[in-house]
C-alpha cells in the first residue's frame, strides 16, 4: 500500500475533514479519496500533478483546497463543481490560462495565483502571497475580473512605470529630473516630501509610448521613516551621489541595501554620481556590482552643463524598455478613466464624485468602478482609502497631496519643540490652507495612524506623539539594564531603517504610557517586568534587554517579537538575523535559525568556542530560554511551519466601539504571543484593505470567524452597529455552534442587564472589567489565558477543522 493509499485509509477511518498528501511526487491521485466525502481541506502540495484529478471534482464539501507547487497547465470547467470551496492555493504551478468557471465559485475568499508567469497578471492584482500573513489577500473576484477583462482584444499594455530617485538632502536629484524631462537648470532649494513628475517616453525598437512617473524624494533624515511606503517593485530606481562630504562609498551601501529591502532584489538600479565639476570622484564600481547585481550602470553628470545628461537619458529608456512588468496587461476600457484621474487638478475626490467620473465615461457597473480604484490604488496612481471606516468616504487622487501633507507635518519646527506631540489645533500653522482645507486635517492624522506614525497619548486628550519626532537622547533609565542579570535577545540587520524603531514605538505604545520613549529606543513595561529596547544605527542592530521576575519575561520577549514579525513582514526583503545572547557571557551569541536547525537534526548539545574556551551547550536550553516550544512549532523547515499556521490557526473577529480602540490595542499587544505560536489570526476594522466596501468586509469576516470577542463598555451598548448589526450576527452563529462569542468587558457598565449576553460566560475572571484590575497587564493576562484554553479545546475537538467559512 502507497503512503497515500495508507493515509487515506486512516483518514476515513478516522472521518477526519482534512487529508494532507503533500511532497509526495504523486503524478495522480488515488482513486478511493472519493471515499472520504467528508472531507473539508485536501492538501495536494509538492506533487507532480498536471492536471486537476477528477477525483478532486467529486469532494463536494471541500472548503480548502491546496495544489501549490505542482505542474498544472490549465483547470476544467468542471472546477465550478467545488461549490463549496473558499480556499484555493494554485501558485507555482505552470497555468497558462483559466477557466471562467473559476467565477462561478462564489464563496472563494482567498485565490492564490501566483508564479505562473503565463497568466500575465500583475504583482499588483495578485496581492499578497499567503506567505505574507500580515497582509490581507486579494479579492478572488478582482483578480478574476481583472484577468478575463484583459484576454484577447480588451486589453493593452500599461506601459506605465516609475522613475524613483533617491539620496541625501542636496546631492542635485531635483536639478536631475528638470535636466532629463525639461533639460532646464536652475538651483534648486531643498525638496519638502516627494516631488511627483510625469515623463513622456519613446522606449524600445517600436518606439512605443510609456508614461513614466518620476518620484524625486526628499533627502533628509526625518523623511527616510516614510520612504518605505513608496519604495516599490515595479519602478527603475536612480540613486543619486555626491562627492562633496567625502562619504559616497558608505552612502552608496545605505540607499543600495535599502533598494535591496523595499524594492526587492531585481529592481534595476542605475548609480548616478553628480556634481563631478565641482567635486571630483567615484565609488568602487565593480565591487559595489559584485556585491549588488541589480546595478545596471554608472554615469557621472553635472547638470549645470549637461555633463552626462544625454547618456542618463538613453541610459533610462533602455532600463525602462526591459522593465519586467511595464507591458503588462491592461483593460482597454478603463485607459480613458485612468488617464483622466491622473491628469485632474483636483487633490482628492468623494468616491460618489469618482464613481459620477467612472460612469460619465463608460464605466457603469458598481463592481468594476470598486476594482478599478483597488487596481489605481495599487499602481499609485490615485490612492484610495474610503475602505477604512476611520477616514471616511474619501478617494484620494492625488499621490503628492498625501506624501506633501505628512512631510510637511514631520517637518514641522513647532513639533520639534514640542518633542513629537501634535493636535488637529497645530495643523492650521503648519498646513496650506487651500490645498488641506481644515475638515481633511483629522482625515491625515489618521492616515498617519494608519501609516504606523503616530498614536493618540493616553493622557492627553486629541494630542498625538510622532515617535520619529521625539529626542534622541538615551535616558538614564537604560543603564539599568545589566546584561548579566537580564533575558537578552538581539536583531543584526543588513540596513535598520530609519523608522523601524518609532514605528515599533507606535504598535507597542499600550506598553509604555509611564515609560520613557526616545528616538532610538524605549522602555516597556509589562506587569511587573521591564524590558530595553533599542536600536543601534551604527551596528545595525536592534538590542533587547528584559529585567523583572523570571517567569514572565518570554512573554515580554514574545509580545516585542510578534511586534518586531509584523514590522518585518511588510519590508519583504530585509531580513534580520535573530540572535540569542550566551547568558552570562556578554558579547557571545548564537543564530536563533542555527539554533532550529540543530534542533529540527535532533542535535542535543554542540560545541562552541567561548573566550579560548570549548563549551557544550545546550540547544534546548538556550531555545527554551527565550521562547516557548509551541511558539516555534515543531516543523523543520519553514514551508512545514507555514503549513502548520495555515491549517490550525483560529481566526478572530474582534467588535468594539472606536471610542475604545486603546482597548483594542492593548488586547491585541496581549494576544501577540498567541499569533506568534500560530493559534490565532485576528482581525477588526482597522484590517481592511484599499477598496473594500467596509460593511461587506465586516460581515465577511464575521461569518468566517471562529471566535467572536465583543469588547463591552457603555460606549459598546449605546452603538446601534455594534448592537444591532456586529453582535446579533455574531449571537447567531453562537446559537448554531458555528463561533464561540466571548464578551470582554473592558470598563464598568450594566452589560448583565442585557439578557442576550448575561447567558454567556464574560471575562476576565467573575466578568470584572479591565479598568477595574489593580493591573491592566494582569486582566489582559487572563483574558489571554483564558482564549487560548478555549482555542486548545477546540482544536482537540476538531472545531477548528473548518476554518475558512
Amino acid at each position: 500500500m502507497s503512503l497515500a493509499e495508507a493515509r487515506i485509509q486512516e483518514a476515513r477511518k478516522n472521518r477526519a475533514t482534512s487529508l494532507d498528501l503533500s511532497n509526495l511526487d504523486l503524478t495522480e491521485l488515488p482513486k478511493s479519496v472519493t471515499q472520504l466525502s467528508q472531507l473539508g481541506m485536501l492538501y495536494l502540495d509538492r506533487n507532480q500533478l498536471t492536471m486537476l484529478p477528477e477525483s478532486v471534482l467529486q469532494l463536494s464539501k471541500l472548503w480548502e483546497l491546496s495544489l501549490s507547487n505542482n505542474q498544472l497547465k490549465m483547470l476544467p470547467e468542471s472546477v465550478a463543481q467545488l461549490s463549496q470551496l473558499t480556499t484555493l492555493y494554485l501558485d507555482g504551478n505552470q497555468l497558462t490560462t483559466l477557466p471562467e468557471a473559476l467565477q462561478k465559485l462564489t464563496q472563494l475568499e482567498q485565490l492564490y495565483l501566483h508564479e505562473n508567469e503565463a497568466l500575465g497578471l500583475p504583482a499588483e492584482v495578485l496581492g499578497p502571497a499567503w506567505r505574507e500573513h500580515s497582509a490581507a489577500p486579494a479579492k478572488p473576484a478582482e483578480i478574476l475580473n481583472y484577468y478575463f477583462r484583459t484576454r484577447g482584444s480588451e486589453k493593452r499594455p500599461l506601459n506605465e512605470a516609475k522613475l524613483i530617485l533617491v539620496g541625501r538632502g542636496a546631492v542635485g536629484k531635483t536639478s536631475i529630473v528638470n535636466r532629463l524631462i525639461r533639460n532646464k537648470f536652475k538651483n534648486e532649494k531643498k525638496t519638502e516630501g516627494i516631488k511627483i513628475t510625469g515623463w513622456p517616453l519613446k522606449v524600445g525598437d517600436a518606439k512605443d509610448d510609456v508614461r513614466l512617473n518620476g518620484w524625486d524624494f526628499g533627502g533628509q533624515e526625518i523623511m527616510h521613516a516614510t520612504h518605505q511606503f513608496f519604495l516599490t517593485e515595479r519602478s527603475l530606481y536612480l540613486l543619486v551621489l555626491s562627492g562633496r562630504e567625502g562619504v559616497e562609498d558608505a552612502d552608496a551601501e545605505y540607499w543600495l541595501k535599502l533598494i535591496q529591502s523595499f524594492g526587492g532584489g531585481d529592481s534595476p538600479v542605475v548609480v548616478v554620481l553628480n556634481k563631478t565639476k565641482e567635486h571630483p570622484f567615484d565609488v568602487n564600481r565593480n565591487a559595489l556590482q559584485r556585491k549588488y547585481p541589480f546595478i545596471r550602470d554608472f554615469v557621472k553628470t553635472d547638470c549645470e552643463d549637461a555633463t552626462g545628461i544625454e547618456e542618463l537619458r538613453r541610459l533610462v529608456e533602455r532600463e525602462t524598455d526591459n522593465l519586467e512588468h511595464l507591458r503588462d496587461a491592461f483593460p482597454a476600457s478603463w485607459f480613458t478613466i485612468k488617464d483622466k484621474l491622473a491628469g485632474m487638478k483636483r487633490n482628492y475626490l468623494s468616491f460618489e464624485e469618482y464613481r459620477h467620473e467612472c460612469a460619465s465615461l463608460g464605466e457603469r457597473d458598481p463592481q468594476a468602478q470598486e476594482s478599478l480604484a483597488f487596481y489605481l490604488h495599487s499602481l499609485g496612481i490615485a490612492l484610495n482609502y474610503k475602505d477604512d471606516t476611520r477616514l471616511k468616504d474619501t478617494h484620494v487622487l492625488n499621490p503628492h497631496w498625501v506624501t506633501s501633507g505628512i512631510y510637511k507635518i514631520l517637518n514641522a519646527n513647532r513639533l520639534e519643540k514640542q518633542k513629537g506631540e501634535i493636535s488637529l489645533n497645530d495643523l492650521p500653522a503648519i498646513l496650506d490652507a487651500q490645498d488641506y482645507p481644515t475638515e481633511m486635517h483629522g482625515f491625515l492624522l489618521e492616515l498617519m495612524k494608519k501609516f504606523e506614525l503616530c498614536f493618540l497619548l493616553s493622557d492627553k486628550e486629541g494630542v498625538y506623539l510622532i515617535p520619529e519626532l521625539l529626542g534622541k537622547q538615551e535616558p538614564d533609565d537604560a543603564s539599568a539594564f545589566d546584561p548579566l542579570e537580564c533575558l537578552n535577545f538581539e536583531y543584526q540587520y543588513p540596513v535598520l531603517p530609519e523608522g523601524l524603531l518609532p514605528r515599533f514605538v507606535v504598535r507597542t505604545h499600550v506598553l509604555s504610557d509611564d515609560t520613557p520613549r526616545w528616538r532610538t529606543g524605549v522602555i516597556l513595561k509589562l506587569e511587573d517586568n521591564l524590558a530595553l529596547v533599542r536600536a543601534d544605527a551604527q551596528e545595525r542592530r536592534v538590542l533587547i534587554n528584559i529585567k523583572g521576575p523570571v517567569a514572565n519575561r518570554r512573554r515580554l520577549l514574545s509580545i516585542i517579537r510578534a511586534n518586531f514579525d509584523r514590522i518585518h513582514d511588510d519590508i519583504k526583503h530585509l531580513k534580520p538575523a535573530e540572535i540569542v545572547p550566551l547568558p552570562g557571557r556578554p558579547g557571545s551569541h548564537v543564530p536563533y535559525k542555527e539554533l532550529l536547525t540543530l534542533e529540527s537534526k535532533g542535535k542535543i548539545t554542540f560545541d562552541k568556542v567561548v573566550d579560548e574556551n570549548i563549551l557544550s551547550l545546550d540547544v534546548q536550553q538556550l531555545l527554551n530560554g527565550v521562547e516557548l516550544e509551541a511558539e516555534r512549532g515543531h516543523a523543520s523547515d519553514e514551508r512545514g511551519r507555514m503549513d502548520i499556521e495555515r491549517k490550525r490557526a483560529a481566526r478572530i473577529f474582534v467588535s468594539y466601539s472606536h471610542k475604545d480602540e486603546r482597548l483594542l490595542n492593548e488586547l491585541k499587544t496581549h494576544l501577540s504571543p498567541l499569533r506568534r505560536q500560530k493559534l490565532i489570526e485576528s482581525w477588526d476594522d482597522r484590517d481592511i484593505e484599499a477598496g473594500d466596501d467596509w460593511r461587506e468586509k465586516i460581515n465577511e469576516n464575521l461569518e468566517r470567524a471562529d471566535i467572536i470577542i465583543l469588547l463591552i463598555s457603555s460606549d459598546f451598548i449605546n452603538s446601534d452597529y455594534c448592537i444591532e448589526k456586529e453582535m446579533k450576527l455574531a449571537l447567531a452563529r453562537h446559537e448554531k455552534k458555528e463561533a464561540r462569542v466571548v464578551p470582554v468587558i473592558v470598563r464598568d457598565t450594566k452589560w448583565e442587564l442585557i439578557s442576550e449576553l448575561s447567558k454567556l460566560q464574560a471575562i476576565p475572571k467573575n466578568g470584572k472589567a479591565v479598568r477595574n484590575w489593580a493591573n491592566k497587564d494582569t486582566a489582559w493576562k487572563d483574558v489571554s489565558d483564558r482564549i487560548e484554553k478555549m482555542i486548545k479545546a477546540m482544536r482537540d475537538g476538531d472545531s477548528l477543522g473548518r476554518r475558512a467559512r
